[in-house]
């Protein structure tokens, strides 16, 4: 798959022009391409982060505090930028860090940026494991409800699932491909009790609402319960209501309404 003439691909081949001339040649692929750009901005995220890690006690700062210190942190600042990774995965990678978790379980991965983000995190740690899970590659599809997109499919055949992921974070990481309804029982009830979840995967109602009881149940005292696109519909509130549970709600500072959640489980 070659570098098609764009105005946008263009503008890309300016900012990363060995990047373009390898998409050009064919000494690298889209997949290769992706790797090295996550990896790149992996690297300026772990040095920015460096100062961070060492409070554990960083879900427990307030929603100002927090995005204060991820805007520090993040590569991608501006919706246009080149860059891979935005205030979601310095969450994602920061909170990792932190909390020094066994056993991490995330639904949805698309292209495997957040999922990159979280290996990073166990990688520094020395510690812990990502399960993953997402359709197969046939069942990728993008749909969209009320205007906005619950689910973000692959567009391409040459794209793999998770395809961005570095080689190098890989031996932390197990991806299972199905409808996660269907494979998360089953992962839960195998692993036990896990330390973080992270639900990424199709954002309607009865799906998240399904998925975070089920993680929720499994999770440690202590443990979180992280969201994704929690501004998509009622069902992260109504939710953390249900079990009586405090969160944050924290802005990925692109738009207005694009937002994440997280809460800390405090009761059985």
């Amino acid at each position: 798959m070659r570098l098609r003439l764009t105005r946008r691909n263009l503008d890309f081949a300016l900012h990363n022009p060995r990047f373009a001339l390898g998409l050009v040649t064919g000494s690298l692929d889209h997949e290769q391409v992706l790797r090295e750009r996550v990896s790149k901005d992996l690297e300026f995220l772990r040095r920015r982060a460096s100062t961070i890690h060492a409070n554990q006690g960083f879900p427990d700062l307030s929603q100002h505090e927090i995005e204060d210190l991820l805007r520090s942190v993040t590569p991608a600042y501006v919706e246009n930028s080149w860059r891979m990774l935005n205030r979601w995965h310095a969450f994602l990678y920061t909170v990792t860090r932190a909390v020094m978790p066994r056993v991490v379980i995330e639904t949805g991965v698309l292209y495997g940026h957040s999922s990159a983000s979280i290996l990073a995190g166990l990688e520094d740690n020395r510690k812990g494991s990502l399960i993953s899970i997402d359709l197969p590659l046939e069942q990728h599809q993008s749909i969209t409800e009320d205007g906005k997109h619950v689910q973000v499919g692959i567009r391409s055949s040459n794209l793999a699932v998770g395809c961005a992921v570095p080689i190098s974070l890989r031996s932390r990481w197990n991806l299972q491909l199905g409808n996660s309804l269907e494979l998360l029982p089953k992962i839960l009830q195998k692993a036990g009790s896990i330390s973080i979840f992270v639900h990424d995967s199709l954002h309607t109602y009865d799906h998240m609402m399904t998925e975070f009881r089920l993680a929720y149940n499994a999770l440690d005292l202590g443990g979180l319960l992280i969201s994704d696109d929690v501004g998509y519909n009622s069902a992260w509130q109504d939710f953390c209501r249900s079990r009586s549970e405090d969160w944050k709600v924290i802005s990925k500072g692109l738009e207005s309404d694009d937002h994440f959640g997280f809460l800390m489980k405090s009761h059985k």
